[in-house]
């Protein structure tokens, strides 16, 4: 008898005789889990291909317990989730692809941001970028209870992700100290769709709307914007409200719609993130009923968009890694933007969470950043001109130097260049002596004075003085 197969046989065999007693599932787990952890100690172990090799006819309750007690800890990802072993009851998975064909009908290629936000650790020894996570959770949902490969789950969800990114991230969301809580909830989320169904059909919208980009005209928009009472419309952002269209019907993430054939520098896709922080509620609400429009001239009478609730006893059960959405009220995030925060990343920096965070809650609540930029954009000038710094006025109002500085530009006043710094205003004139009569480097004069070299460079700068240039100077004879 092989080795292997002669420890999967006495792990059968103690799982066997521990489970005529009667005893609860996994507990006979725990208590023949002695064997297996002893046979990776030294370099040997079961595979689940082991167990596969027993007869069909094999009760499907022994094939759980055994399961769950080689899958304890040597368990690969997929592997756990296509036998379900982080659940009380682990199974063999189902061949071919019915079962995760329905399932991705159920399910969008961005998975769900309250079921995202639960399972992204907050801290993480990996980099985890929120739209790949989301990406890679949908894609390894499928993976639950079903014999399929990431690139098959891909393509089943119509998504272009590279396989490698997909499982580099999975590996990092696995490898964490809550791994196991991940694939529990990713194994619950699984069942509900299968229990339950959704009332959206993925697949069928994927197909209708996931080759279109033009969902929305310049006209329709600049209509929008124009009754929203926004000040300074913006045409050109024309292609981000297409952007938002296309991931409200498709639930796919932006970067997979047709790129048109015309766009601007506006259009850029790293801007979109900022277009919908900046949307007011009315254009939100005008573009929902657009989107209702088109579902419903294609015949498609479903929600513009559903997701499945946590359940409350799963919570209680489970430590997961993330956060919930409704941790932090929309009224503080609302409170913390019209204090002056213009940006999802400085409200998220004032609250202490993610950036990914503030924008689900203002997706759902919003509440334009680019009014607040608007009613104070008047002040922030007349404060200028009067002679007060942008730091000054920052703290005074509320708003960052960069944002201050962009909008004054934007209104046609004059930058001042900076005032120096007072702790060095009365060596102005020592630096220029250094390094024009001493012929000092920046380094050396840095040295001797006591500041850095950077605010060195700038007092020259400053004071217009012409820089040698850069390499060795030659030796004096």
């Amino acid at each position: 008898m092989a080795p292997t197969d002669a420890a999967a046989t006495g792990i059968a065999l103690t799982a066997a005789l521990d489970g005529l007693s009667g005893a609860d599932p996994q507990a006979v787990v725990d208590r023949i889990a002695w064997l297996t952890d002893r046979l990776e100690a030294k370099g040997g172990g079961v595979a689940h291909c082991d167990i596969e090799k027993w007869s069909s006819q094999v009760s499907p309750g022994f094939v759980a317990i055994v399961l769950g007690a080689v899958h304890r800890s040597q368990g690969r990802r997929a592997v756990r989730l296509h036998y379900r072993t982080t659940t009380g009851r682990p199974q063999r998975p189902a061949r071919g692809l019915q079962l995760p064909r329905a399932r991705a009908r159920k399910t969008p290629a961005n998975l769900w941001d309250t079921w995202t936000l639960r399972m992204m650790p907050t801290t993480s020894s990996g980099s985890l970028r929120w739209s790949t996570v989301q990406q890679a959770l949908a894609v390894s949902t499928l993976q639950v209870g079903a014999w399929i490969n990431l690139p098959q789950a891909l393509v089943l969800l119509g998504n272009s992700l590279p396989t490698k990114t997909v499982s580099r991230t999975l590996e990092t969301l696995h490898t964490h100290e809550a791994g196991v809580e991940i694939l529990r909830a990713m194994t619950l989320l699984a069942d509900i769709l299968d229990q339950e169904g959704s009332p959206i059909n993925y697949a069928r919208r994927r197909k209708v709307f996931g080759y279109q980009s033009q969902f929305i005209g310049p006209e329709h928009w600049a209509e929008i914007q124009r009754k929203s009472g926004r000040q300074r419309q913006t045409p050109s952002h024309v292609y981000h409200a297409n952007r938002w269209i296309y991931q409200r019907l498709t639930g796919n993430p932006v970067r997979l719609m047709p790129v048109p054939s015309s766009w601007n520098a506006d259009d850029k896709p790293k801007r979109y993130p900022q277009f919908t922080f900046d949307l007011n509620p009315f254009e939100v609400d005008e573009l929902t009923l657009h989107c209702q429009n088109i579902l419903s001239d294609e015949s498609i009478a479903e929600p513009l968009s559903w997701e499945p609730d946590i359940p409350a006893d799963a919570l209680d059960s489970m430590s997961l890694p993330g956060t919930s959405l409704e941790s932090i009220h929309y009224s503080k995030v609302h409170d913390v933007i019209l204090a002056g925060a213009l940006s999802a990343s400085a409200a998220a920096k004032v609250l202490n969470t993610s950036a990914a965070h503030i924008r689900c809650i203002i997706g759902r609540h919003p509440l334009s950043g680019q009014e607040v930029l608007e009613d104070r954009s008047e002040e922030w000038r007349r404060l200028y001109l009067a002679g007060h710094s942008i730091n000054d006025i920052g703290r005074m109002t509320g708003g960052g130097h960069q944002v201050i500085a962009k909008e004054l530009r934007r209104m046609g006043v004059e930058i001042r260049a900076r005032a120096p710094k007072q702790q060095y205003q009365h060596l102005t004139q020592e630096v220029i002596h250094r390094y024009i009569q001493l012929e000092q480097s920046l380094q050396d004069i840095a040295d001797e004075t006591g500041m850095c070299r950077a605010t060195v460079r700038n007092i020259l700068k400053r004071e217009g003085v012409s820089r040698r240039r850069c390499g060795r100077r030659p030796l004096s004879t």
